[in-house]
C-alpha cells in the first residue's frame, strides 16, 4: 500500500481491556495531537483475551471485543484495529511491531501510557518507541498514569471492584456504568405470575464474573431509557443455580426474544436469598423496585 492510499493517523497504541478512564486520556491525548497535525485518531488494540493468551490460566475480561468497540466508538473513534491474538503476531519484536503498524497506516505520530510495553515478550518500551519514532520523523506522547484519589486507574483494580459487589467505584473507573450486552432469550416465564416480568440475558463467555447479587440499573430501549432491577447470579427460590443476568424492567411492556440488549448497572441492592415462597420474592421485589427507583434508602 502506498503512502497516499495509507490513512494519515495519531496512533493510541495500548490493549484497552476495560476502556477505563485511564484508557480514555490517552485517546483523548491521541485525538487531540491527531487535530493539531490534521489527520485522524487511531486505535490499535486487540481481538480477543489478550491476557490468557500470554498468561494462560482462567483470566477473564471486563468487556468483550463488541462492548469494547461500543466504549471506543462512544469516545469518538472511528479507526480501531483489532490485532489477532496468535503466536504469529505476539512473536512479532518490537521494531517488527511498528513496522507492521507504518504498512497499515501512514503514521504521524504515537500515544501511550507511560508503563506500555509491545513486542514479543513485552521487549519494547517508550524508550524504544520514541528512538523508532526519531528516525521516522514521528512524534511519541507517553500519558502520564491516570489516578483517582491517589489510586492508580488499572483494570486489574477495577476487576476487583466488580468481583466485590463495589459497582458504583467501578463506574467511576470505568468512566460510565459497567455494562453487560447479550441477547434476550425465552425462558420459564416465572416472573410474570408473581408481577414481574423479566428478560433474560447470558453474559459472553470471556467476560469476569462480577459478585452475585441483585443491583439497580438502566438499559435504554426505543430511545427510552429504563430503571431496571438486575438479578445477576443463581435463583435459589426455584433451586436454580446457574448463574443467570435476570433483569425487571421497570414500566416497559413488550416482547425483547431475540434481540440484543445492554443493561448497565448502576449500585448493589442486596445479596441474593432464598425466599420460602414466590410471594415472600414478590414482596422483597417491590422494595427492590423501590431502591431502584430511587424512592428509598
Amino acid at each position: 500500500m502506498s503512502d497516499k492510499t495509507k490513512k494519515s493517523v495519531v496512533i493510541a497504541l495500548g490493549y484497552f481491556d476495560s476502556v477505563h478512564i485511564g484508557h480514555r486520556a490517552v485517546i483523548a491525548s491521541a485525538k487531540r495531537i491527531a487535530e493539531e497535525k490534521g489527520c485522524i485518531a487511531a486505535v490499535f488494540t486487540f481481538r480477543g483475551n489478550l491476557k490468557a493468551r500470554l498468561y494462560g490460566g482462567d483470566r477473564k475480561a471486563v468487556y468483550s471485543v463488541e462492548e469494547r468497540r461500543r466504549c471506543l466508538k462512544e469516545v469518538g473513534v472511528s479507526e480501531i484495529y483489532f490485532a489477532p491474538v496468535s503466536r504469529a503476531f505476539l512473536n512479532k519484536t518490537p521494531s517488527e511491531f511498528l513496522d507492521f503498524l507504518n504498512e497499515l497506516y501512514s503514521v504521524k505520530g504515537y500515544v501511550c501510557g507511560e508503563d506500555y510495553r509491545f513486542g514479543k515478550g513485552g521487549e519494547g518500551d517508550v524508550a524504544f518507541l520514541k528512538k523508532y519514532a526519531l528516525s521516522r520523523g514521528q512524534s511519541v506522547y507517553a500519558q502520564p498514569d491516570f489516578k483517582v484519589d491517589g489510586v492508580k486507574v488499572s483494570t486489574t483494580g477495577i476487576k476487583a471492584m466488580l468481583e466485590n459487589g463495589d459497582i458504583e467505584k467501578a463506574g467511576v473507573f470505568l468512566g460510565g456504568s459497567y455494562f453487560v450486552t447479550g441477547k434476550v432469550f425465552e425462558d420459564r416465564k416465572v416472573g410474570r405470575t408473581i408481577g414481574f416480568p423479566t428478560v433474560n440475558i447470558r453474559a459472553d463467555s470471556d467476560k469476569i464474573r462480577i459478585k452475585d447479587g441483585v443491583y439497580a440499573g438502566h438499559v435504554f430501549l426505543n430511545g427510552k431509557k429504563y430503571k431496571t432491577v438486575i438479578n445477576y447470579g443463581a435463583r435459589p427460590t426455584f433451586d436454580l443455580t446457574a448463574t443467570l443476568i435476570e433483569a425487571h424492567i421497570i414500566g416497559f411492556s413488550g416482547v425483547l426474544y431475540g434481540k440484543k440488549i445492554t443493561l448497565f448497572f448502576d449500585f448493589f441492592i442486596r445479596d441474593i436469598q432464598k425466599f420460602h415462597s414466590p410471594a415472600e420474592l414478590a414482596e422483597r421485589l417491590k422494595k427492590d423496585v423501590e431502591r431502584a427507583e430511587g424512592n428509598i434508602l
